[in-house]
């Protein structure tokens, strides 16, 4: 990945990602580009421009099999947005999405039009009836998504999954080393549990976001949803993922809230693994939050798992 360093205008963009973007948007105000934040796979930062800001995602890693599947990651995102650029998502989402290459036709990141809004994880919830409009207003976006066609999907080249197998056996094995002993046979249990209660074999597999949490839903002034934003991680699978992601900021009553306005079938078992999601969404801290942020966040995630792990031995004590 090229230096950071600052160019002459002041840009924190690499130059020659400067350059691509030139390419994309002669009026694009490089010189103002400024960083928004960054996650576990991308720093952003959003360019002025006069035909309307762009925001910019640059891999914080271009090397090894972590580095090359963020890139992927990009490429499948910007062709899918592109195959959907007329589809109704019910809010704002990725639009005119770009690749920026080098002249060589490597992929030093992407680009998008500025999605407006506030994180939900930064000013939170709306109150009282403002409520109920928010989860309706989710319920359109998880409805929309979820009936985007499998043949389109196809053409993106988004993956299709069984999660039970192909993410969440794979995740509890590699996040046992790091876990104290009752907890490691709590989450080898609750695991287990779930695949033989049929995990998501017999699961609906739609177009799913695969990360919604508060960080990626967007809110206005007023504390409507105005947007959502970060795809990297989409792919064909259990729609029950993107529910139980709301639960990272929203509460089980929001949740019913949503499914009372979704457009889409829910199937008898979604509660069951809405459940099991949200109960063991630490694994990805474990097994990834070192590369994506640092050990810390690794250990947060080790604490979560094991306050998890505890609350179910109370439980049955």
């Amino acid at each position: 990945m090229p230096s950071r360093t600052p160019s002459r205008s002041g840009s924190p963009l690499p130059a020659a990602v400067a350059a691509a973007l030139r390419h994309v948007d002669a009026a694009a105000r490089l010189g103002s580009a400024r960083h928004l934040g960054s996650g576990y796979a991308y720093a952003a930062y959003r360019v002025p421009s006069s035909r309307g800001d762009w925001v910019v995602r640059l891999p914080k890693r271009t090397d090894g099999e972590w580095g090359n599947d963020r890139v992927e990651d990009l490429e499948r995102e910007v062709r899918f947005f592109r195959l959907l650029a007329d589809y109704d998502f019910g809010t704002t989402v990725l639009r005119e999405t770009s690749l920026l290459r080098d002249p060589r036709g490597r992929t030093l990141g992407a680009a998008h039009r500025y999605v407006p809004g506030t994180p939900l994880a930064t000013i939170g919830a709306p109150r009282g009836a403002a409520r109920e409009v928010l989860a309706r207003d989710l319920a359109r976006f998880l409805s929309r998504l979820h009936a985007v066609p499998l043949s389109l999907a196809k053409q993106a080249g988004l993956e299709s999954v069984s999660l039970g197998t192909s993410t969440y056996t794979p995740l509890t094995k590699q996040s046992l080393p790091y876990l104290g002993e009752a907890t490691a046979r709590w989450l080898r249990g609750i695991t287990e549990a779930f695949l033989a209660d049929g995990g998501t074999t017999k699961a609906p597999r739609r177009v799913i976001h695969a990360d919604i949490s508060g960080a990626h839903i967007l809110l206005d002034d007023e504390r409507r949803l105005s947007g959502v934003i970060d795809f990297g991680d989409i792919l064909v699978a259990d729609p029950a993922l993107d529910f139980a992601g709301l639960l990272n900021h929203l509460t089980w009553r929001d949740l019913e809230r949503v499914w009372a306005h979704y457009e889409g079938t829910l199937d008898a078992d979604v509660e069951r693994r809405v459940r099991y999601y949200i109960q063991v969404q630490a694994v990805f801290q474990v097994v990834y939050g070192a590369d994506g942020v640092g050990p810390e966040e690794r250990a947060n995630g080790i604490r979560r798992l094991t306050a998890r792990a505890a609350a179910a031995a109370r439980r049955t004590a």
